[in-house]
């Protein structure tokens, strides 16, 4: 009895030992906590027709943003990119050939992000913090490993809905401010995308309304409290 009691003690002891020996995994970021504020995101940029578009907008409404990039695109549109970072606008990751990482070895997404980092720090100066996911796919592992080369794995709380579907096309722009000034609430990260006349119609309005909703647009160090610069 006494050995059947000290067997179990021991794996006990074990399985505690395992338990607090795993790293703890940081929040996934879907929003922040100031009821007054909140972050516009764009993913999948530069674009070469819409960036410069949603950039003037931006410079309009004295408003500052965090882009995602997609490194490819980053190396083919060097100058719209710096144009993003001398506005004052948060640069992030978005791999470098917009991939679905649960489809990638973990070998080449860690390739695809450092790409991407090292192509944004090249053209700009300015440091990554932050990484998103193309697609919002992730699984436990990748997001470890996101996480252990040192990002914050940003998601997003509202979505613009601002990009093709296969089934039906494209929202217009009345249906994206909608879609988005329905949803939105202090502390929000807005996911909307830099490459469609719909999104770029819509931004005015949704900016505009949730500025007289007293809004704040804060970059996403802002919403997290994190620095770059």
């Amino acid at each position: 009895m006494a050995a059947h009691f000290g067997i179990r003690r021991a794996l006990c002891l074990i399985f505690f030992a395992a338990l607090f020996s795993v790293p703890a995994f940081c929040p996934i970021i879907y929003g922040g906590r100031n009821a007054r504020e909140v972050a516009l995101t764009f993913d999948d940029g530069p674009s070469f027709k819409f960036t410069m578009k949603i950039l003037d907008i931006l410079r309009h409404e004295r408003v500052k943003a965090t882009f995602f990039i997609v490194g490819q695109k980053a190396e083919m549109y060097p100058e719209i990119l710096k144009m993003t970072a001398n506005a004052g606008h948060e640069l992030a990751n978005h791999t470098f050939y917009h991939s679905r990482i649960t489809t990638l070895t973990n070998k080449k997404m860690l390739e695809e992000i450092s790409d991407t980092t090292n192509a944004i720090r090249k053209i700009t100066g300015e440091n990554v913090r932050f990484f998103r996911p193309p697609f919002g796919s992730f699984d436990r592992e990748k997001r470890k490993l996101v996480e252990k080369a040192g990002y914050g794995f940003v998601l997003w709380s509202v979505n613009a809905d601002d990009f093709y579907h296969l089934g039906w096309g494209m929202r217009t722009a009345a249906s994206i401010e909608k879609k988005v000034l329905r949803g939105v609430r202090g502390g929000d990260i807005i996911l909307a995308h830099d490459d469609s006349i719909q999104l770029e119609k819509a931004l005015p309005v949704i900016i505009e309304t949730l500025k007289a909703r007293g809004y704040r647009f804060v970059t996403m160090s802002e919403l997290t409290g994190e620095k770059t610069r």
